[in-house]
């Protein structure tokens, strides 16, 4: 049977599945079956007409389900990969029922299919094509025993708040999607345990500025973003008053007369900056409320205000020498005011001053160094010098402050041609010139 190009559907890797025995099962959820669980949801008639073929299937393996549409792809990639699986849980958790309105409140297929397993990999890669209603289902946010996320190439322009709940998260790839710096959340900052954030080839011109408060990262990976090298070298050297830009509303919700007292409250709690998700105080109903009008704010950087899109505030960059082993890493945030901004964006910018002068200080060493090894003896051997070695004795950041390759071939003369900014060092197989070596 063909299933053209959306057949092909990454596997992921674990051993066993909680809920019941079953040989070569897993802990891997993968976006194929999610596409199923939600068409079905969606369409009692669709499935009426699949439980009837799955007891079927269930009681006689061998029994024949007929030719699969091509539109319907997802169920022979469930029905060839996860078989076990999904007969178990239609025999244990759908044939008793009549149909998905016998499930709890607000319940659904997929919210039943997730707390059945004990999932810790969610694998989405690649769900949805051009044009596809690409909005992510909630319920694989409530997953709380989840440590790896990867939802790469599906054309995503939002990420929902209610990633915020994924307090096992440790590995988020977002790779290859259509995300802006305003489509990621702040809430992201409550997955306290995530050290891998996968954002390359997206829109971005710069990383979010909350991520300044995720101690945890490790590893953020973000090349191949649009003007993202443009944004890097434009901003760098300009002044102070200049990285300071006034933003025009970017909403279309206007405050009703009056608000809600629910609104209000949600405001607030938005603006604080809390975990609401895992705060006792909050009410479940409105953490819910909470993070269904999350995207309307924006959250000032600097102090514990949130403005509506609508409203006008401040973006501003900044730079972070080194951030996780990269140099000159820009970052974006927003601000409420012009005196959250400043306060913002001066100490960011003394911070890279002073990182600069270090990165010379660090330099001039080092050529000193190399002039006094030369000197001593290094002339005609092949001195492969690394900056980071070197450094990584006296400074415990200067390891991150260069990216030097051995395989350059470069003769310098030291003495004459100063090149702070090389990104390449290696040997010198000539002799220096006089001055050098007087």
């Amino acid at each position: 049977m063909e299933f053209g190009n959306r057949s092909s559907v990454v596997c992921g890797r674990g051993s066993g599945s909680v809920g019941y025995n079953c040989s070569g099962s897993s802990h891997v959820f993968h976006g194929f079956e999610l596409l199923v669980l939600r068409r079905l949801h969606s369409d009692p008639l669709l499935l009426e007409k699949w439980k009837e073929k799955l007891r079927t299937k269930a009681a006689d393996d061998d029994c024949d389900l007929g030719e699969i549409p091509q539109c319907l792809w997802f169920f022979a990639v469930t029905l060839d990969r996860e078989k076990e699986r999904f007969l178990n849980f239609f025999k244990e958790q759908v044939f008793n029922f009549p149909d998905v309105h016998g499930f709890r409140l607000r319940e659904t297929l997929l919210d039943r299919y997730l707390n059945y397993h004990s999932f810790s990999e969610l694998r989405l890669d690649g769900m949805f094509k051009y044009g596809d209603d690409n909005t992510l289902p909630l319920e694989i946010f409530k997953c709380s025993t989840v440590k790896w996320l990867s939802m790469k190439y599906n054309y995503l322009d939002v990420i929902p708040s209610d990633i915020g709940r994924m307090a096992s998260l440790e590995y988020l790839a977002l790779t290859n999607n259509k995300l802006q710096n305003k489509s990621i959340p702040y809430t992201l900052t409550f997955c306290t345990k995530l050290k891998t954030l996968m954002l390359d080839n997206n829109l971005l011109d710069a990383l979010p500025g909350f991520l300044f408060k995720m101690p945890s990262l490790e590893t953020v990976h973000r090349h191949g973003n649009h003007n993202y090298f443009k944004s890097t070298f434009m901003w760098y050297h300009t002044d102070v008053n200049e990285r300071i830009l006034s933003v025009q509303s970017s909403g279309d919700y206007v405050l009703h007369d009056p608000e809600t007292l629910q609104f209000w409250a949600a405001k607030a709690v938005i603006g604080s900056k809390i975990n609401f998700f895992a705060s006792a105080e909050v009410a479940p109903a409105l953490k819910d409320y909470i993070s269904s009008i999350y995207r309307l704010f924006n959250v000032c950087g600097h102090c514990s205000a949130a403005k509506l899109c609508s409203q006008p505030g401040f973006k501003v960059i900044t730079f972070k020498n080194p951030y996780l082993g990269n140099t000159c890493v820009p970052f974006q945030h927003w601000a409420c005011s012009h005196t959250c901004a400043t306060a913002l964006e001066i100490p960011a910018r003394e911070e890279q001053i002073s990182a600069a002068h270090e990165l010379d200080r660090q330099y001039d060493t080092y050529i000193k160094d190399c002039q006094r090894q030369y000197r001593f003896g290094s002339v005609g051997g092949s001195c492969r010098l690394s900056f980071r070695r070197r450094l990584s004795c006296s400074t415990s950041t200067s390891s991150a402050l260069f990216n030097f390759s051995n395989s350059s071939r470069e003769s310098i003369c030291f003495g004459h041609e100063r090149k702070s900014r090389l990104r390449y060092f290696c040997c010198w197989r000539r002799p220096a010139c006089d001055c050098c070596v007087a």
